[in-house]
């Protein structure tokens, strides 16, 4: 697998007027964050992944808007970890201004942050949509995150073709209900038990190689792919060693969702 390009060089770093306008609403746009030549190259490794149904891990990936088993066409693809499968991905300036930026963010030195990764395919004309969401709503209840998402498209991100929209403020809340779509523990994607009002919600449109950071707790969904481009995306999730709680948070729909993927019948290399 070959290396990324190692020029042009662009470091990119944020100020406090941005980090302080994270800290009020929840997310924060910038406008580039790696070189049109590395946005080249992670094109080509994503559609290797994609084309070889392939995550960093047995089962890593699947479409998440769909029973994990079901046949047709992936609506909303997902590899996770795709630098276990591709180390070089670790080498790029995708990763090192983003984790600049992300410690900025948290407050923390590069030493105790770490990331992990997964990208998302949204095809034209069929891909689904993402529900209303928080990203903890993901993970292990039994743990405490303090954590930033990175999301940055591989293809230029519109509202007609799936961008993310933020809710300014939302991630003061705690987690909230969260269900499987279609009440379905078999299909990945999440949405809010209750409705929310969203009247203030934000689109972010975002051209490739520009970027988005969020909090775990801050709202957010993209509408489904209407366009005829596709919508490839790459994110990483940074963040401090999780801490154990003394009383694991309640979230049915996690262990709901562990017993159907384990239940799969068809796992990936």
């Amino acid at each position: 697998m070959d290396a990324p390009p190692t020029t042009p060089i662009l470091e990119v770093d944020i100020d406090d007027d941005q980090v302080a306008f994270f800290h009020e609403n929840g997310y924060l746009a910038i406008d580039r964050i790696t070189t049109d030549e590395e946005i080249e190259w992670l094109r080509g490794r994503f559609d290797e992944l994609f084309a070889a149904r392939r995550g960093g891990a047995p089962g890593a990936f699947f479409d998440t808007a769909r029973p994990y088993d079901a046949e047709g066409d992936d609506l909303f693809a997902q590899a996770l970890f795709p630098e276990l499968a591709v180390p070089a991905l670790r080498d790029t300036q995708f990763v090192r201004n983003g984790k600049r930026i992300a410690c900025r963010l948290l407050g923390e030195s590069p030493d105790g942050v770490h990331h992990w990764g997964h990208m998302l395919s949204k095809p034209a004309r069929i891909g689904e949509s993402a529900p209303w969401h928080q990203d903890e709503a993901y993970w292990d209840p039994d743990l405490d995150y303090h954590a930033v998402g990175n999301w940055m498209p591989l293809d230029d991100a519109d509202v007609d073709n799936g961008c993310l929209w933020f809710l300014p403020g939302s991630h003061r809340l705690d987690v909230l209900a969260h269900k499987h779509k279609g009440d379905d523990p078999a299909v990945h994607i999440l949405e809010l038990v209750e409705p929310i009002d969203t009247s203030a919600a934000v689109p972010v449109p975002t051209r490739a190689g520009g970027a988005s950071f969020h909090h775990p707790r801050t709202l957010h969904h993209s509408r489904p792919n209407t366009s005829d481009r596709n919508r490839r995306a790459y994110a990483n999730e940074y963040q401090t060693r999780p801490v154990k709680r003394d009383v694991p948070a309640d979230r049915p729909w996690i262990t709901e969702g562990r017993e159907a993927f384990e239940a799969r019948d068809m796992f990936q290399p």
